[in-house]
């Protein structure tokens, strides 16, 4: 008894361990096989070989393969849109930081470009219209001091040798014949005809 008890036991012992190996090696295998080659084509061929050896066996290996390429194709497609909605994203928040970038940084050159130019424009049409109004002072100065230095050099030939006297408070010259008066800044054509003579 105690003998058949052994070989009962050792059978049992045995097939539970080639159950046991058959299902790991066929796990590792199928894993292996559908990783490297094409899923599709072995999971036909896994299903065909598997069906007639040991359906328990391919039932787990499909299951596992079925889960492991879901898995991997879920995240690839997750990898990929997401990177793309990445790209995306980027490229419009950089487009858009960009333009506000450089908006503002144009308004700004622009600014101090007009601000340069209007400065240097107000600078040289003050230079110009000082040194016009300058100019025409200078002009007008020195004729002024000429025509002056001129008449009172003038006058006072003529009063050597004329009848004229000058009011110094009333700042003209009266004609002795009281006909007619010829101020500081008047030529001597306006005086009276008889001083004339």
């Amino acid at each position: 008894m105690r003998r058949f008890a052994n070989i009962r036991a050792n059978i049992h012992a045995n097939i539970h361990a080639n159950i046991r190996a058959n299902i790991h090696a066929n796990i590792h295998a199928n894993i292996s096989a559908n990783i490297r080659a094409n899923i599709h084509t072995n999971i036909r061929a896994n299903i065909s070989a598997n069906i007639r050896a040991n359906i328990h066996a391919n039932i787990r290996a499909n299951i596992h393969a079925n889960i492991h390429a879901n898995i991997s194709a879920n995240i690839c497609a997750n990898i990929r849109a997401n990177i793309h909605a990445n790209i995306r994203a980027n490229i419009h928040a950089n487009i858009h930081a960009n333009i506000s970038a450089n908006i503002h940084a144009n308004i700004r050159a622009n600014i101090h470009a007009n601000i340069h130019a209007n400065i240097s424009a107000n600078i040289r049409a003050n230079i110009r219209a000082n040194i016009r109004a300058n100019i025409h002072a200078n002009i007008h100065a020195n004729i002024s001091a000429n025509i002056h230095a001129v008449l009172q050099f003038e006058f006072q030939t003529v009063l050597k040798s004329s009848a004229l006297v000058f009011d110094a408070s009333r700042r003209f010259f009266i004609c002795s014949h009281q006909t007619g008066v010829l101020l500081s800044n008047v030529l001597w054509s306006s005086v009276c005809c008889a001083c004339k003579q």
